[in-house]
């Protein structure tokens, strides 16, 4: 087998004992890394190709042949990596969430929390999630689930489904963290800090929602300073 010749430092076949070309052994491993890239450059393709579609006409008026097609690969491709439509679709989400998490981490990374205050810290995070949304339309119109009903999401028990719960939580947390600062600090007195970091992420995909349905337009109301305005109102009730 061909294992058993890869794995034989003497370079024999010890199935056949024929000498084997060393040449063709050492390419082994290079052929397998190219295999392997090949299968990352196919599954990315279809990420892509799915979010792009996704964004374009909503996760109904496609179907997985409109991805394999923009992807330009087989439908049975397709299968390989992903079940049916909505584990792409929950794929692409996970690979938002990811995005979106870096992106907010990396917008207090830089500030001292023993200097800066928690208000202020909560702040940037706001700014960060709406400056992700501006740059970035087509992954927060997935992850607010814009397009698919309550029965699609119903479904749990996958992987994809446990790892985009896990990552949530983790952002729900850190949002959370940066509260429990702020409790600490003696600048907030919050009990239920869970409730309040939920209570921030809900204020944000509210405003961004309004605004992706153009209801900030005819209320002549600035996205930027909607934010700003409603997470220093938010934030005032911590400190009561």
């Amino acid at each position: 087998m061909k294992e058993d010749v890869y794995l034989n430092p003497e370079g024999i076949n010890q199935n056949t004992d024929i000498m084997v070309n060393p040449l063709i052994e050492n390419k082994l491993p290079f052929k397998r890394a190219r295999s392997e890239e090949a299968r990352n450059i196919r599954k990315e393709a279809l990420l892509k190709a799915a979010k792009e579609i996704f964004f374009e006409n909503g996760y109904r008026n496609i179907t997985i042949k409109d991805i394999t097609d923009r992807a330009r690969v087989s439908i049975g491709t397709f299968y390989i990596y992903f079940d049916n439509k909505i584990s792409i679709y929950k794929s692409v989400l996970y690979e938002g969430i990811l995005q979106l998490e870096v992106h907010l981490r990396n917008s207090v990374k830089a500030l001292d929390p023993d200097k800066e205050s928690a208000e202020n810290l909560l702040i940037q995070l706001g700014k960060a999630y709406t400056q992700f949304y501006l740059q970035n339309p087509e992954y927060f119109d997935i992850i607010a689930v814009l397009n698919i009903t309550e029965d699609e999401l119903r479904e749990n028990h996958s992987r994809i489904s446990k790892e985009i719960h896990i990552k949530a939580r983790e952002i729900l947390r850190f949002i959370e963290s940066i509260i429990r600062l702020g409790n600490q600090k003696k600048e907030f007195n919050i009990k239920n800090t869970g409730a309040a970091a939920t209570g921030i992420w809900a204020l944000l995909e509210g405003i961004l929602i309004l605004n992706e349905r153009k209801n900030l337009t005819l209320l002549k109301q600035n996205l930027d300073e909607l934010v700003l305005f409603s997470m220093k109102s938010y934030i005032t009730g911590f400190k009561i």
